[in-house]
């Protein structure tokens, strides 16, 4: 984590994001500065967890985490001409709440990353200037299978911010993997075992996909994991999960597809995940992907459910 300083995202910042989610294993361990690193946010500020720079005004009880998906930054959440307005800032205006987003390398194993959450809202929780009584995490896309991925380690670890932890909104998350993945997961197997040497070097190309991207071909919040079931949701806690779709029509082809462009609805609101048990659910047609990050309508029901 990094300590606490001003450094809005520029250019550099989003070549980052774009490296880090194609290569982003490969440059951490390497150490390289173009991998993103975990941080948590306060408009441009950046927060160290162990010892936040926020005044006790600024410091509410309680907080609104938004986290990124895959190539993106916290600023994915910014409505279009509106730099710094985003769901958290419209909630916290209507609840006694401070806004934070999360940046992170998306390159990386979903658990290391839902890993290393789960240990900076452990120190961001036992040092917020005031006391901590609720705590809304908000994901989109791997952002939501993030979230997920520090609740189960947060479980397993007996960490006391769970206790803290109020409501999960996943917007557009690939619960049960997403088809893009899996598509580029079959082509690269079948091209693989092809018997022609530039077949299988499309297979290698594919393959350098990063640990990250991998595990969004199944929605893994966690290595090794056996069968198709998640992990079951953490108890006592609201969940919402939140699905887009391209066309307005919702029986339209294209929408069972392909979905928001890259979820299907039924991995959206986990739908084979048969010990789930969601608080509730909402299907918004004509809103793809990257724009369910930022539309009136989404954040009218995250209104409807959090406020």
């Amino acid at each position: 984590m990094s300590s606490s300083d001003k450094s809005p995202a520029n250019w550099q910042d989003y070549t980052s994001a774009i490296l880090s989610g194609f290569l982003g294993e490969w440059l951490h361990q390497r150490r390289n500065p173009m991998a993103s690193a975990m941080e948590l946010r306060f408009e441009d500020q950046v927060l160290s967890p162990a010892s936040p720079d926020i005044t006790p005004e600024q410091a509410r009880p309680t907080i609104i985490l938004l986290i990124h998906g895959l190539t993106e930054l916290e600023t994915i959440f910014d409505y279009p001409g509106r730099p710094g307005e985003n769901y958290g800032t419209e909630l916290a205006a209507h609840m006694d709440a401070t806004p934070l987003r999360l940046r992170y390398n998306t390159g990386r194993h979903i658990s290391s990353n839902g890993d290393e959450l789960d240990q900076a809202l452990e120190q961001l929780l036992a040092n917020w200037p005031v006391a901590v009584e609720k705590l809304i995490l908000i994901g989109h896309s791997m952002g939501g299978l993030v979230t997920r991925s520090a609740c189960h380690h947060a479980q397993q670890h007996q960490s006391a911010w769970i206790s803290k932890l109020s409501a999960c909104v996943y917007i557009g998350s690939p619960h049960e993997g997403s088809w893009l993945a899996k598509a580029a997961h079959k082509t690269a197997d079948v091209m693989g075992r092809a018997p022609r040497d530039y077949l299988r070097a499309v297979s290698d190309f594919l393959n350098i996909r990063s640990p990250g991207i991998h595990d969004l071909t199944e929605g893994d919040i966690y290595p090794d994991r056996e069968d198709f079931q998640q992990p079951p949701l953490i108890d006592g806690v609201r969940h919402y999960a939140i699905a887009g779709l391209l066309a307005a029509q919702s029986g339209h082809p294209i929408n069972i597809l392909f979905g928001d462009a890259l979820v299907q609805e039924s991995s959206a609101t986990g739908a084979n995940q048969k010990a789930w048990a969601l608080t509730d659910t909402a299907t918004f047609p004509n809103i793809d992907h990257i724009r369910l990050t930022h539309h009136p309508d989404i954040y009218q029901k995250l209104q409807e459910w959090l406020v």
